[in-house]
């Protein structure tokens, strides 16, 4: 199960990518999702002294682990490790971002589920309607973070 969403933020790619590549760690910052963000691991890649992010969310905690942190292509790849979904075999996401002129940028988010079990079609809908809701908060609230420089929801 794939979930995409994509949207242009009116802000230079090197300004998005610090705070979503280079402080991964800290998407509390800008992300209502998450109560508390905090970098944890070994350092796996260039530019990063951490390798996951330890969360703290509604459902409970989480960990994600970076399988992929590219800062040249503006790009990462992670899986969530702890706390993912109930029924998820799998779950985890690619981040990406475009330059679209100087201050325009393509944000891509592609949140990747694999369920433990076959889903009927309703079911399937169900879960994908929330993911695809939960995937797009996410992005709109990191558009508002880079284009005001203030959380869209207040903690």
């Amino acid at each position: 199960m794939n979930i995409k969403v994509e949207l242009t933020i009116s802000k230079s790619i090197q300004e998005i990518w610090e705070v979503m590549g280079n402080q991964y760690g800290h998407a509390d910052k800008w992300s209502s999702n998450f109560k508390t963000s905090k970098p944890g691991g070994v350092a796996k890649f260039k530019g990063l002294d951490y390798s996951h992010r330890d969360t703290t969310t509604d459902r409970g905690n989480t960990v994600q682990e970076l399988k992929a942190f590219d800062s040249d292509k503006y790009t990462l790849t992670y899986a969530i490790t702890q706390g993912a979904p109930e029924i998820a075999k799998m779950a985890g996401a690619e981040w990406s971002l475009v330059s679209e002129g100087e201050n325009l940028t393509m944000l891509s988010m592609n949140f990747i589920m694999e369920p433990k079990m076959p889903l009927n079609a309703e079911m399937e809908t169900k879960i994908k309607m929330g993911l695809t809701a939960s995937v797009k908060e996410l992005a709109e609230e990191l558009k508002f973070y880079m284009e005001t420089g203030k959380p869209l929801i207040q903690k």
